[in-house]
């Protein structure tokens, strides 16, 4: 395994296919393989895994990078193996288990804290190690034969086990079991994941949906500060449903503000808080833009009211009315035909909703007024706060 962990874990992990998991890894066990690859490493396997990298972040961005085999990608990679070992049964039971499962969540944690990705091109690189750790599944085998049972997680049972089948009535049952939802990581390897999270927080941008962690805003600032990556977490969360995923993102919203140093690097400042909210207005604008007719929804049959988008559209009435210079796109006039669609389509939305109405709506004017006591940053300008 030392001498061929690009192969055996890192290749399959971003291409598909069986990973080798071994021996957990600590912070020094992962500078010796990344060693060890310079002086006598797999070439082929490398190269294989650099242009598979590059795969996955085709679609992403126009013009993909082509993904190093750096510090933080070893890091990682052995991060992600110890977060799976965690579930095998040799760690996670008999005597000792939990002392075994909090050294090799610490090695983990250790590996993993690199900090959210510094350049646009970190980001990428990072996100495309890791970007199908929610497809990663384990087969668990449940073998029956005329004697008894015996059940092999996560590897396949020996053939002395499957040997006359017929005689012995051998039987198998494969069950596959979701590492992430499923399985899940232990309470003691949630700071490892958490970790993991932050090194590479373009996968939580794109997906705020995902239940654990749920999002943070001091983590999704750190992709969204990049223009490309703005408009393409705009344009993915406009595909996936803006009710659904504003709802989301405001209840994050009012996470951040509530505990200003939370997950991630960004806190909650009035211009952070003001980005947040105009980026969640543009969210409501690139769907209204790109609807047949620019008409609300409720004008196809279905009912507002009944539909996700309730804390969205709370938090985004907070801000219409205590800083509506947030929702407004610079290039598009107030007294436009688009800028009268977009309030029509605000006050029924709105309307709809009871937005009045929520508990929520004070502590939304709450927040709206702490983002109005910085200058207006709109996402285009992401940079200027970062």
């Amino acid at each position: 395994m030392a001498r061929r962990f690009v192969s055996r874990f890192l290749l399959p992990l971003v291409r598909g296919g069986q990973l080798a998991i071994d021996r957990p890894l600590s912070r020094r066990g992962v500078e010796a393989l990344a060693r060890a690859e310079g002086e006598r490493g797999e070439p082929v396997a490398v190269a294989s895994l650099a242009a598979a990298r590059q795969d996955a972040l085709i679609g992403l961005v126009q013009t993909p990078p082509l993904p190093r085999l750096d510090e933080a990608s070893w890091r990682m990679g052995g991060a992600v193996h110890n977060l799976l070992a965690l579930a095998h049964p040799a760690i996670g039971r008999g005597v000792g288990a939990d002392a075994r499962i909090e050294r090799v969540a610490a090695e983990a944690t250790a590996l993993a804290a690199l900090g959210v990705p510094r350049s646009l091109v970190e980001t990428l690189e990072r996100h495309s190690l890791v970007a199908r750790l929610a497809e990663i599944v384990r087969l668990d085998r449940a073998v029956r034969y005329w004697l008894g049972q015996q059940t092999f997680i996560g590897r396949p049972p020996p053939d002395r086990v499957l040997a006359l089948p017929r005689l012995r009535g051998v039987k198998v049952e494969t069950v596959r079991r979701s590492w992430l939802r499923e399985i899940g990581v232990p309470a003691a390897a949630r700071a490892a994941f958490l970790a993991l999270t932050e090194a590479s927080p373009l996968g939580e941008a794109l997906d705020p949906l995902r239940l654990d962690p749920p999002p943070a805003w001091g983590r999704l600032l750190a992709v969204l500060k990049f223009p490309p990556l703005c408009r393409l977490v705009a344009g993915r969360l406009v595909e996936t449903g803006v009710g659904l995923t504003g709802d989301a993102l405001a209840d994050a919203l009012y996470r951040f503000v509530s505990h200003p140093d939370g997950a991630g690097p960004h806190h909650a400042s009035p211009e952070a808080v003001a980005f947040a909210l105009s980026f969640l207005g543009h969210l409501v604008w690139l769907e209204l833009a790109f609807d047949a007719g620019l008409e609300p929804r409720s004008a196809r049959g279905a009912t507002l009211g009944d539909m996700p988008g309730r804390e969205l559209a709370v938090l985004l009435a907070a801000a219409h009315r205590r800083a509506p210079a947030l929702l407004r796109p610079a290039d598009v006039p107030h007294d436009s035909e688009l800028g009268r669609r977009f309030e029509r389509h605000l006050a029924t939305w709105f309307g709809r909703h009871d937005v009045d109405q929520s508990p929520r709506f004070a502590t939304a004017l709450e927040v709206a007024a702490f983002a109005l006591t910085a200058a207006p940053v709109r996402f285009e300008d992401a940079g200027a706060w970062a």
